[in-house]
């Protein structure tokens, strides 16, 4: 198969929980038209895209969140940036949860579905969450 045509997009969201669906839906469609519906990476990079959106949307401060996708050959790669933090901390690494813990595995699926991420320090505060789908 030759090498896949540069792409990529941007989807500015309200922050609030009901966006998950919305930017799930808007990158399946993307991925979808461009890998077909069927290929495994689309599943992997949604199941990635809602965990990283959440965690935006629930610990981030501002009013929306963006959401952003590049096609590059083999890869795709997507982000999602938000304002950072309520209380000005933003994290380098993901912790670890325990056990008994309800909540906490976000990170540990977008690491399980995922070749690369990563979270970046933005001007201002801001914050970037980003992840890496191979689909060749």
């Amino acid at each position: 198969m030759g090498r896949r045509a540069l792409g990529k997009g941007a989807l500015r969201l309200p922050a609030e929980v009901e966006s998950v669906s919305v930017g799930r839906r808007w990158l399946r469609d993307v991925l979808g038209r461009e890998f077909g519906d069927g290929h495994p990476g689309v599943s992997d990079a949604v199941q990635a895209l809602s965990e990283i959106l959440a965690n935006a949307i629930l610990y981030g401060v501002g009013t929306y969140v963006r959401v952003t996708y590049l096609l590059d050959g083999e890869w795709v790669e997507v982000a999602v940036r938000n304002e950072g933090r309520a209380d000005g901390a933003w994290v380098r690494e993901r912790a670890r949860a325990a056990v008994d813990d309800e909540s906490g595995r976000g990170l540990e699926l977008v690491e399980a579905f995922c070749e690369q991420w990563g979270i970046t320090a933005l001007p201002g505060e801001r914050v970037k969450v980003w992840f890496r789908v191979r689909f060749s």
